[in-house]
């Protein structure tokens, strides 16, 4: 032999790219919509901790009163209330201004608008259930 040798062709052929090509695109097609539905529950999960922390509040005061703030004490979000300081609430997503509040007697409702990061608004009532609403409610 003079000294060189038949080396095999390495390497992939275009048939083997394309199917590796379309396998990264089907796993994208479900990984994506996967970590939006991710983010919008960590969105809501901020939402409903504040939504507890305030119905915590609006708890003691009835437990102290005997009956809910009337909605003019109900602008708990933007004062020291309680054991709520003003700022407290705000988020990476919603500022004490995205909270709401409509009560007074022996009923409430507490809800934080969806602005831009959230699909609906979601508000918490007196008996603690929790209730997506898709209406613009007044601010």
């Amino acid at each position: 032999m003079n000294g060189i040798r038949n080396k095999p062709i390495t390497g992939f052929s275009l048939i083997e790219l394309m199917i590796i090509i379309l396998i990264i695109g089907v796993l994208a097609a479900v990984a994506v919509p996967i970590y939006r539905g991710g983010i919008q529950k960590a969105i809501r999960a901020e939402g409903e901790a504040a939504l507890g922390s305030i119905r915590n509040e609006v708890r003691a005061y009835y437990g102290e009163w005997g009956e809910y703030p009337t909605e003019e004490l109900g602008k708990i979000m933007t004062q020291d209330w309680h054991n709520i300081k003003s700022g407290e609430l705000d988020g990476s997503n919603f500022t004490e201004l995205s909270y709401y509040y409509q009560g007074g007697g022996e009923i409430y409702l507490i809800g934080v608008h969806r602005g831009e990061v959230m699909d609906l608004h979601r508000s918490l009532n007196q008996d603690g259930e929790f209730e997506d609403w898709d209406v613009k409610v007044d601010e």
